[in-house]
């Protein structure tokens, strides 16, 4: 059986590294590649970013969950908000990949194993970034 925490997060970005420190923390008791979760770790990063950011307009009001779950050495992340989503099934990338913003999504696409946007079935936008956490090289 595997393990689901939950994070409830006020849309203010200082509170973006708190799922990232749970997701290390986890890893830290499993004998699994560092690369891998700092990957996942950044794409959970973007994810609640832009929750926070385009999802909630940054309104501290409106919250930010974040479920974690963790099956053998797979780890699925939900990132959840209130704002509108985008049209996730026509998005094409800027030609622009050098501009300050918008790589997000290209992000989370490399550094994860499975990326998909969607509705929860209560209505609110989902990100669900899933990586499996191989055993370590040796050299990492």
């Amino acid at each position: 059986m595997g393990s689901k925490i939950k994070l409830e997060l006020p849309s203010k970005m200082d509170y973006l590294g708190v799922p990232d420190v749970v997701l290390m923390e986890i890893g830290s008791d499993m004998d699994c590649c560092k690369r891998a979760l700092e990957e996942l770790g950044a794409s959970v990063i973007e994810a609640c970013t832009n929750a926070m950011e385009h999802g909630n307009q940054l309104d501290e009001e409106s919250t930010v969950e974040v479920i974690l779950e963790l099956e053998d050495r797979v780890v699925s992340v939900t990132v959840l908000d209130s704002g509108p989503g985008f049209d996730f099934e026509t998005w094409e990338p800027s030609s622009e990949l050098m501009r300050e913003r918008g790589r997000g999504i290209l992000i989370m696409r490399e550094f994860t194993d499975s990326l998909t946007f969607g509705r929860h079935p209560d209505g609110r936008f989902q990100v669900r970034l899933t990586k499996n956490l191989v055993p370590p090289a040796e050299d990492d």
